[in-house]
């Protein structure tokens, strides 16, 4: 365990980077920001508690044909078309700190569409990953970006801190692996942001920060103020679309 010390060099190093993003975004006089005002969302019930669900269709982002057509190429068979999931996750930090945001891609009545799976309160972990687990239970296949290393291993710790067995089982398709196999020789390095850069032809402009994303939801927790959970989740869509839309080009085997 942490002696009293290091506890308190711990917290006072995390009310410093409160302090630090309060200054860099400083807000203008409008009152706190609800949930309810950051787009469509629903609670969702589960065996232990509830959670926010936030869910948007996508069609105009992400073609839901091309994505079926990559699905085909690289997940699947002879005999049936596969059904998938994009997942990506935003935690509290590296490892043994909760799980927040779980955001996924899927085709629901011939749509795409993001839904982003939110912990409003730290007690509503346990509730999130039985949903999450829930929800991935009805694909075959989970699409991931480093997730056989970071993001599946993630929901079982803490699935296991949480005493949750898990049922879901879906095949893992990291897209980390296939994108060093495709372009490491090319590129400088295969992390995110690197390949929406070469290969997606984008750059992300005034997108969070990773170091902040932990300080903003412990800021929204002990506030309740969304208002830069915004930032948050918009860091998460975009995670999710790029992982979809490098999908697709590994499909179509196109270089840089």
């Amino acid at each position: 365990m942490l002696d009293e010390a290091i506890r308190q060099r711990i917290e006072n190093l995390r009310l410093a980077l409160l302090d630090k993003i309060k200054d860099s975004h400083p807000r203008q006089k409008q009152g706190k920001v609800g949930l309810d005002q950051l787009g469509s969302s629903c609670e969702i019930e589960t065996d232990h508690g509830s959670f926010a669900l936030l869910e948007r269709c996508v069609d105009k982002h992400i073609s839901a044909n091309d994505l079926e057509t990559a699905a085909n190429v690289l997940l699947g068979d002879n005999d049936s078309s596969p059904s998938y999931i994009f997942l990506d996750l935003e935690t509290t930090g590296f490892s043994a700190t909760p799980l927040f945001l779980a955001g996924t891609l899927y085709r629901k009545c011939d749509s795409l569409y993001v839904g982003q799976l939110l912990a409003r309160d730290y007690s509503e972990e346990a509730a999130l990953i039985n949903g999450l687990d829930h929800l991935l239970d009805n694909f075959t296949n989970c699409i991931t970006f480093n997730g056989k290393s970071f993001d599946m291993p993630y929901i079982r710790e803490r699935a296991k801190y949480h005493k949750i067995d898990l049922k879901a089982s879906p095949q893992q398709f990291d897209l980390l692996h296939h994108a060093r196999r495709r372009w490491k020789n090319e590129l400088p390095n295969c992390r995110l942001v690197t390949l929406e850069w070469y290969i997606l032809g984008r750059r992300r402009f005034g997108d969070v920060a990773s170091w902040e994303v932990p300080c903003i939801y412990h800021e929204f927790v002990h506030t309740k103020d969304a208002g830069k959970l915004v930032e948050v989740l918009r860091h998460n869509l975009v995670d999710v679309l790029s992982m979809a839309e490098l999908f697709i080009i590994l499909s179509e085997g196109r270089r840089c």
